[in-house]
């Protein structure tokens, strides 16, 4: 079985259950008592006024007496975030410096296969553009238009990419090899792919895209110019997936879980608009 660029084996499930440590995972969402060898607290899974929830950290398990509710320091993650298993076990085992074991892709020399860092390709490249806007005033203007505060723009992570046709090519010569960029999805090749590469992204105010987990995994980029093409996307890799992706959901999981409830919205602006309409809804309510 494997998750985006990670395979999830017996051996690194095994691992990352050794290595949580379930009152911190606990401790994060209700405040804890220890008492004997157990630790008590109000359910973070629940509304309670009376403490109901108890935490083994010797077994590594959780009981609520209020909901019935119980199991081990990963079903206890998941239920707070709302992770599926396969993305808790990716941000558990990143959290707490376990290695993810990646496919191997592309051969290098003796046979032995070389690794993509498109993780490190797509972190350069979101602080790339995070840069480039705090330097473009006309980007900045056109998101003071859109009533976009500057705390939602920082939360989301926003960047401009410069025009131009080689712009992050030149920043991120000598720190990644050519393939990696091609690999993540940020630069292209005309004639079918065997000419110069390119920037995939020119002139565009962009979007960090993550997964259920908060792993950056691609770009969505909004022309500022008269590009007939209004939103490109990074192009499809492994990680990158456009079809099973919602924009912003990392950021929403936790409280669609307690709510109950989605709201959807069309495009990477709506997505942000909500956000401060929800933010700005509970400051009014406090």
């Amino acid at each position: 079985m494997s998750l985006g660029n990670i395979h999830l084996t017996p051996q690194l499930v095994q691992s990352v259950r050794d290595a949580v440590d379930i009152v911190d995972i606990a401790g994060e969402h209700t405040k804890l008592r220890k008492a004997g060898r157990r630790h008590s607290g109000l359910c973070p899974l629940h509304r309670e006024k009376t403490p109901s929830f108890s935490v083994d950290p010797d077994q590594g398990l959780f009981y609520c007496f209020g909901c019935g509710r119980g199991g081990d320091a990963i079903k206890l993650y998941m239920l707070l975030s709302g992770d599926d298993f396969p993305a808790a076990i990716e941000v558990l085992a990143q959290r707490y410096g376990i290695p993810l074991p990646k496919p191997s892709r592309g051969e290098g020399r003796g046979g032995y296969r070389q690794e993509r860092d498109i993780e490190g390709v797509l972190k350069a490249a979101a602080e790339y553009f995070a840069e480039q806007l705090r330097r473009s005033a006309p980007t900045l203007g056109y998101l003071e238009q859109r009533q976009m505060p500057i705390e939602i723009v920082e939360k989301y992570g926003l960047g401009y990419a410069p025009d131009g046709w080689r712009n992050l090519l030149e920043a991120m010569k000598g720190r990644f090899a050519l393939q990696d960029l091609e690999a993540a999805g940020l630069v292209a090749r005309s004639d079918r792919g065997a000419g110069n590469p390119y920037d995939r992204f020119r002139h565009r105010l962009m979007f960090p895209i993550r997964n259920a987990a908060g792993r950056l995994v691609g770009f969505g980029g909004r022309t500022l110019g008269d590009d007939k093409a209004k939103y490109v996307n990074t192009s499809e890799t492994e990680q990158f997936q456009k079809g099973y992706l919602l924009y912003g959901l990392d950021m929403a999981r936790r409280e669609i879980r307690e709510s109950g409830t989605a709201l959807l919205v069309e495009g990477y602006f709506d997505v942000l608009g909500a956000c401060l309409l929800y933010t700005s809804d509970a400051a009014d309510e406090h």
